[in-house]
């Protein structure tokens, strides 16, 4: 009989396994119980284990989603003044037959890398028909798509975005302000 089989080492092993599951489960719980609002244990203006717990192990859904009034990126052609949205999304549209079609999951590597190679944005403060007419006027900067699934090609424009606070949504008529744009020349080989 091996000594590594023996009751008394079986017991040991599992005595430490379960310390060390109790032990961290116990950090993890009280991880959440000091992130989440403030209670009556625990008020948000307490320093200790409230910044301690904050700071090594946040809780927070920032980890896994982009806060969603940050900047957005835009992609649009223009033909006969008026502004054609070139993102397809969201993937439940019927043109996407309703998620079957992925083509628009390939979007956001390709938008990153024609975002990339922009040289030179122009501000713009204003809604996109307005941005749009501004940056018509100027010579397209050329970049080249080398995505292996090429949605966007040709004459087009790239805004950066900000979408407006849920707040004020009842005090506009638009949903997103311009920010920036830059008039490209996508050539796709």
């Amino acid at each position: 009989m091996s000594t590594s089989s023996s009751p008394g080492v079986r017991r040991r092993q599992l005595i430490v396994f379960s310390v060390a599951c109790l032990t961290i489960f116990s950090y993890l719980a009280m991880s959440l119980f000091y992130t989440i609002p403030s209670n009556a244990l625990s008020s948000r203006h307490s320093k200790g284990a409230r910044a301690y717990f904050n700071t090594v192990t946040p809780q927070v859904w920032a980890f896994f989603t982009k806060n969603p009034e940050g900047t957005q990126i835009g992609f649009y052609s223009r033909e006969a003044g008026v502004a054609h949205n070139l993102l397809r999304t969201p993937q439940g549209n019927p043109s996407n037959l309703f998620g079957l079609d992925r083509t628009q999951r390939a979007q956001g590597p390709e938008i990153a890398y024609l975002n990339a190679g922009v040289t030179s944005w122009e501000d713009c403060a204003g809604l996109l028909d307005s941005c749009l007419d501004d940056a018509a006027a100027r010579t397209a900067q050329k970049v080249e798509n080398h995505s292996p699934v090429r949605t966007i090609c040709g004459d087009s424009y790239i805004t950066q975005e900000e979408t407006v606070p849920w707040s004020y949504r009842n005090l506009v008529k638009y949903e997103k302000r311009v920010v920036r744009i830059a008039h490209l020349d996508v050539i796709c080989a």
